[in-house]
């Protein structure tokens, strides 16, 4: 990764990541692809912060069984890059069957030669 620019590879591949580790609960990647003062919002409006969301992901409090995901925009400003995702997913959160499409909204932000989501938001569309 250039340490001046950011790439629309560069994202694509940081979301890849991201999303495979979601899948698998992987604790480690999340960890590093999450900014310290991560902060998402839920539909509900809740505010998640970085160790809310590990946590969850520890207590396998949210399993995904099974997903999609499509990369509907990326717009790339300086060293901060903005993407918009949509995921189809079945799973659980918190024991209670979910499933549907949800849109998420992502702000990545580049430090040094690593991108970390700083701030992101989700909805559930259908």
């Amino acid at each position: 990764m250039d340490k001046i620019k950011i790439s629309r590879e560069d994202v694509v591949e940081v979301e890849s990541q991201l999303f495979s580790a979601q899948l698998v609960s992987n604790v480690n990647i999340l960890d590093q692809l999450l900014y310290d003062d991560l902060i998402a919002v839920a539909p509900t409006g809740q505010m998640i912060t970085k160790e809310m969301d590990l946590n969850s992901h520890r207590a396998k409090t949210i399993i995904i069984e099974e997903a999609s995901t499509e990369i509907e925009e990326i717009k790339i400003t300086g060293d901060t890059a903005l993407s918009i995702v949509t995921m189809t997913a079945k799973g659980k959160m918190m024991g209670t069957p979910l499933e549907g499409k949800f849109r998420y909204f992502r702000v990545w932000k580049r430090f040094d030669d690593q991108l970390k989501v700083i701030g992101a938001s989700f909805m559930q569309l259908t």
